[in-house]
Formats: C-alpha cells, sequence, structure tokens
C-alpha cells in the first residue's frame, strides 16, 4: 500500500474518493482532516456533550466521548485509510486516535476521544478539525465489504439521541454512495478542483497533438527523401507519383496545422 498525497487525493476525489463537505483548506501533503460534527456523546452518561447556548462540544476532563465526523466518506475497493489524532489536541490531554478505514466504507466516521486531562477541552463543531485520515492506495482490490453500518449505529445503542440527531445519520448522502457523490457536485472546492483536473487533461491532449503533427512532419520529411533517393530504380512504379505528391503536400499542410493549433491555443489562453 502506499500513503495518497494531496496531489492524488486531489486526482481521486470524485471518483474513487468522495467526501462532503469538501474543502481544500482541509487538505495536507498526505492527509485530510476531519471537522467534529455537533453529535457528540459522553461515554459515561450517554448523552451529548453539545452546548446549544456556546456552540460547543466539551469534552468533560477525565471521561471519554464519541464524536461523529462532519464530513461523510466513501471509498472504493482500491483505497483504504487509517485515522490519527492531531498534535494540538493531545497536547491538551485528549487520547491518541487509530483506528481504520475500509474500503467501500461509506458515511460519517465515530470516533472515540479521551481527556487525560484535568480540565474540560472545548471544540467548535463543523469548524474545528480534530482528526486526520491518511488514505492508502491497495495493492490489490479488496475482496471483503465493510462490516461496520455508515455512523456506527450499532455503538450508539444506549445513547441518548434526539430526533435532529437520528435525521443527521439518516441522511441519504450518509448512507448511499451516488447521493453522496452529488452532493460532492455541488461543493465550490471540488468544482474548482475538477476545472484544474480538466485543464491539465486538455493539456496533455493538446501535448500530444503538438507530438503527433510534428512526428508525422518529420515522417514526412523521411519518407519524401528516402523515395526521391530511390527515383531512378522505383519512379516507374504506379503509385510513385501519387506518393510524392501526398509527401509534397503533407510538408506544407503539416506545419500550418502546427500553426493553426498554437494559435489556437494562444487565444485560449
Amino acid at each position: 500500500m502506499s500513503t495518497l498525497s494531496n496531489v492524488d487525493i486531489e486526482k481521486e476525489i470524485g471518483k474513487n474518493i468522495y467526501i462532503y463537505p469538501f474543502s481544500k483548506s482541509k487538505l495536507r501533503g498526505a492527509s485530510y482532516n476531519l471537522t467534529a460534527s455537533k453529535l457528540a456523546w459522553s461515554l459515561q452518561t450517554k448523552r451529548s456533550i453539545y452546548d446549544a447556548q456556546t456552540n460547543k462540544l466539551i469534552i468533560p476532563k477525565r471521561s471519554t466521548v464519541l464524536i461523529e465526523t462532519n464530513e461523510a466518506i466513501w471509498v472504493s475497493l482500491k483505497i483504504a485509510g487509517t485515522y490519527h489524532s492531531k498534535v494540538a489536541l493531545v497536547s491538551k490531554g485528549l487520547s491518541h486516535i487509530g483506528t481504520t478505514l475500509d474500503p467501500e466504507y461509506v458515511g460519517s466516521s465515530l470516533i472515540a476521544i479521551h481527556n487525560h486531562s484535568d480540565q474540560d477541552v472545548l471544540i467548535t463543531p463543523e469548524e474545528d478539525t480534530f482528526v486526520t485520515l491518511v488514505f492508502q492506495y491497495m495493492r490489490t482490490k479488496a475482496s471483503v465489504k465493510p462490516g461496520n453500518d455508515p455512523g456506527r449505529p450499532d455503538v450508539l445503542r444506549g445513547y441518548d439521541l434526539s430526533p435532529e440527531e437520528e435525521a443527521w445519520l439518516d441522511k441519504d448522502f450518509r448512507k448511499i454512495p451516488d447521493r453522496l457523490k452529488n452532493k460532492l457536485k455541488e461543493s465550490k472546492d471540488f468544482q474548482e478542483v475538477l476545472e484544474k483536473r480538466n485543464a491539465f487533461k486538455s493539456r496533455l491532449k493538446s501535448g500530444a497533438v503538438y507530438i503527433v503533427l510534428v512526428s508525422l512532419f518529420v515522417l514526412s520529411l523521411f519518407a519524401y527523401g528516402s523515395l526521391a533517393a530511390q527515383k531512378d530504380k522505383i519512379a516507374d512504379q504506379i503509385w510513385y507519383d501519387p506518393a510524392m505528391n501526398a509527401l509534397f503536400g503533407s510538408m506544407f499542410a503539416l506545419p500550418t496545422a502546427l500553426l493553426m493549433k498554437l494559435l489556437s491555443d494562444i487565444g485560449k489562453n
């Protein structure tokens, strides 16, 4: 397996990776930072730790909490991942994070964190990043489907979820890859990545056209010169004059086509 760089992630987003909400600002050199949602609960009380008055998640001292990521994710059978803690939060006393993203998983991710310190730790939901996701290419496609449901409702059995929290988890784009892809397409940042990707493809295509035109021109010169050198031997062949005329014409037509292509590309830029 090999780790995906930010360039790889941009290449795969919308194809083998879906993330919504997607933000280029959360891309790092070899990872993607995930934000906390408002859905978070205390392991001890089974109740929400979200304070609506302050718009903060309050992680009590010496306690463990479960936090749903604000981002829903899907990866294909070619991609896996690992979740890692952030130094800024570990430095405040929060525990390290270490869990996995299975191929073809879809949904938000439920992350367990323990506060080892003697002070409450505050996180602003839908704004503060609290976990880093590293994507990896699989050497071969996985043959085992993910065994966990989106958002891990099995872990949340017995927790005090409000109707709003239930509805949040039940959104179709957090369960169905195609719906998640449609949500991703609404993202301005994804559209920028798509434009950048299409521009790169256009440059590659344009470069290939130049290579073909130049190659044909060189081949035409070579063929014309080779046939001219053998004129005394093969000039009486029925195909000789048409071939020479075609090659002679191509030596003018190909540079003209090359020049027109160049002027067209300059005009586009």
